[in-house]
């Protein structure tokens, strides 16, 4: 029995601070960049010899990669489970948007590293993609099934399901450049401001068109 709780509480330890490495990094390559990060630094803030690091992530790449996935896991679980709480299809894109924003808040790295990751390359940001993919297929079929019932405006499903993500994710990710383009701080007041106009916009893509009237008094 000793020996089983010990195996236990190494286990236990060791995801724990895999877990530190993980969240430092994602902090640290949010704030410094991939190339602005060093390992060292990664062991550094998360209290951990630099060979212990080694032992989880024997390369930088190797940190990158599970950072990535971790990222995504995180994201997409979020996501999931607020759309699962969604009975009907009516609120389901307003749910994913405020999760968004919410992670945003209380979880301000996750931004920060997505915008960085992106800046790595198309294969870089197509492996954090590939674990939301399901989600994705998720968001497609609400849209067309949407169309079809003339609850969403009719248009093609894949191209505003990219118009969507760029509008949430970029008021998400980019917020240097919206201080820069409007001056807004990086206040919680803020995000919450930016979530209503980013709401706004998506009720409006998606509201479908009303149908032309006829005047038939003129004919």
């Amino acid at each position: 029995m000793a020996a089983a709780g010990a195996f236990e509480m190494t286990r236990t330890g060791g995801e724990a601070r895999r877990r530190r490495l993980l969240d430092e990094a994602v902090r640290l390559i949010g704030r410094n960049g991939y190339q602005g990060t060093s390992l060292d630094a990664v062991a550094s803030a998360a209290g951990i010899r630099k060979q212990t690091l080694l032992y989880y992530f024997p390369t930088k790449d190797a940190l990158l990669e599970a950072a990535l996935l971790e990222t995504a896991s995180r994201v997409g679980q979020a996501l999931s489970d607020a759309l699962d709480q969604q009975p009907t299809n009516a609120r389901k894109a307003e749910a994913v948007i405020h999760t968004l924003f919410d992670l945003a808040e209380r979880w301000p790295e996750f931004p920060q590293f997505v915008r960085e990751a992106g800046r790595l390359g198309p294969e870089v940001i197509q492996r954090f993609a590939a674990v939301l993919e399901p989600l994705r297929l998720r968001a497609l079929a609400f849209l067309a099934n949407g169309m079809q019932e003339g609850q969403v405006r009719r248009r093609d499903p894949a191209l505003l399901l990219f118009t969507l993500y760029t509008a949430v994710i970029g008021s998400i990710t980019e917020a240097g450049v919206l201080r820069a383009v409007v001056g807004e701080d990086q206040s919680a007041a803020a995000l919450h401001r930016r979530e209503e106009e980013v709401l706004a916009f998506v009720r409006q893509a998606l509201a479908p068109t009303e149908p032309a009237v006829v005047d038939t008094a003129a004919s």
